[in-house]
């Protein structure tokens, strides 16, 4: 399964509530701000940083780039469920669809614009100034396909409401997944 929305919506939460549930859980970020800047000996990330090195290796690997580096990072944590958050594109979904098979699903975290500029300029871990978020957001609209995405999930979380909410549509989708 795997988390679509626009930064700040709620797809951290949402890993949060699997990882509470025994489900292992891979943010495909971390391959951005972690794993590649790690390996290539950067130690300061931002917003233009992180645009830079996804850059990079959609260049060496092609545009499912992330995907592809997800997936081996998933595969190390040999479960056949696993919720995955941060697609980007049509591309990672078609190869996210061939990697890992037939009960792959697509979940929207849907939130306003507004919430979400307030989100993340007050998160504890890489708060954003207005001028990243908006680098982010033009990136996600006309780079990226995940507005796109998030009209074609196969379902969707709705985090316009309080974290409460969101926990309990979260819960709600594992006992879905479960059955």
């Amino acid at each position: 399964m795997c988390l679509v929305g626009m930064p700040g919506s709620g797809k951290n939460e949402v890993l949060n509530v699997f990882e509470k549930h025994g489900i292992p859980t891979f943010n495909m970020g971390d391959i951005i701000t972690k794993i590649e800047p790690e390996a290539r000996g950067i130690t300061e990330i931002n917003e233009y940083v992180e645009s830079e090195i996804r850059e990079d290796i959609r260049k060496k690997l092609g545009p499912a780039a992330v995907a592809i580096r997800t997936v081996e990072e998933v595969r190390k944590l040999g479960s056949d469920t696993v919720a995955i958050a941060g697609i980007h594109s049509f591309e990672e979904l078609e190869y996210f669809k061939k990697e890992l098979g037939e009960d792959f699903t697509l979940v929207a975290v849907e939130c306003n614009r507004d919430i979400r500029r307030i989100r993340l300029s007050v998160r504890a871990e890489r708060a954003m100034s207005a001028d990243e978020f908006e680098h982010r957001e033009k990136n996600y609209s006309e780079i990226f396909d995940v507005a796109k995405l998030i009209e074609q999930a196969d379902t969707s979380l709705d985090n316009n409401g309080t974290k409460e909410e969101l926990v309990a549509q979260a819960e709600k989708l594992i006992s879905e997944i479960k059955k």
